[in-house]
């Protein structure tokens, strides 16, 4: 298999995790606490936490949200998430040493050469994939954002 279809192949997961669901983000983590009553029972909840820098640049846990018990749909929702986002970094640091692998080394003596009119590198393929990626979570956003307006419009037309 050559480097670019590798690159396309890998490329294209990416792009089906990302449409499968919802993506946690980056240092966050599922963390489990546990509730004491005085009745001697004990209750174990588990909430989102994320990995925020202080003033001084020390690393400290932020709570994000309550995720509940553990069968919870909320924590069944975040653990498939965070997955997703575990799975879709390591293809990403598979594209990168792909990338790196087909970077041919620069010549010194090829001064005089414009460029203009050179193939595609595997990084700038992998720029665009990029930028493809992010035009397409873009456009979803919008999509998003156009109905939760024609919604508002539609039900503010109804109430006048």
């Amino acid at each position: 298999m050559n480097s670019n279809s590798a690159v396309l192949r890998i490329s294209s997961q990416i792009a089906s995790l990302e449409a499968s669901g919802e993506i946690a983000e980056a240092n966050t983590w599922i963390s489990r606490f546990i509730v004491y009553k005085p009745s001697g029972k004990k209750y174990i909840y588990y909430r989102l936490m994320r990995a925020v820098r202080d003033k001084e640049g020390k690393i400290k846990r932020k709570f994000v949200r309550y995720l509940g018990k553990k069968n919870s749909s909320e924590h069944k929702q975040m653990k498939k998430a965070i997955a997703r986002r575990n799975r879709i970094q390591a293809l990403q640091r598979q594209l990168k040493r792909l990338m790196a692998q087909g970077q041919p080394q620069r010549e010194r003596g090829n001064r005089g050469s414009s460029g203009v009119n050179s193939p595609l590198t595997t990084s700038d393929r992998m720029l665009l994939v990029q930028l493809q990626q992010q035009l397409g979570e873009l456009m979803q956003r919008f999509e998003r954002l156009e109905r939760f307006v024609g919604g508002r419009q539609n039900s503010s037309a109804a109430t006048v």
